[in-house]
């Protein structure tokens, strides 16, 4: 199944390259490629200071942990698709770099993990009550 994930991949890197490549010239594609790679690697150098910004709104409560981890992921995601030379994963990088365009992706693909919490009794008297005793001791002169 990978493998024609990755055929479908090549094919349509091919197919944009090229037809990009007949609008623009090859040196027009030259040129897009360097440029978004510079870009890509701009992107992935200053990704800790977006990410500092983003762990200050989880700690402010704006934004929850999936949030902030899926906003991280497809950053860096997009970040490479723009190193890779090609039209298509230039594009698909940029798609990726857009929030609300990398949020619905992460709803439809990424399953989220749900934990189910279940209390057990090992005991059947529920009548029992926790309690903790304090005593103080005075101290003698």
């Amino acid at each position: 199944m990978a493998l024609l994930y990755f055929l479908a991949y090549l094919f349509f890197e091919i197919l944009f390259s090229y037809e990009f490549a007949k609008i623009f010239t090859p040196i027009g594609l030259f040129i897009e490629v360097i440029v978004t790679a510079i870009v890509g690697v701009y992107i992935l150098r200053t990704l800790h200071f977006s990410l500092a910004v983003e762990m200050q709104k989880v700690m402010r409560m704006e934004m929850t942990q999936e949030e902030f981890m899926t906003a991280g992921l497809f950053r860096l995601i997009g970040a490479f698709l723009l190193i890779i030379p090609g039209v298509f994963s230039d594009i698909l990088g940029i798609l990726f770099l857009m929030e609300p365009i990398a949020r619905w992706f992460a709803k439809k693909f990424l399953k989220p993990k749900t934990t189910h919490y279940q209390n057990y009794h090992t005991s059947s008297d529920d009548d029992i009550i926790d309690v903790e005793i304090v005593e103080i001791i005075e101290k003698k002169d």
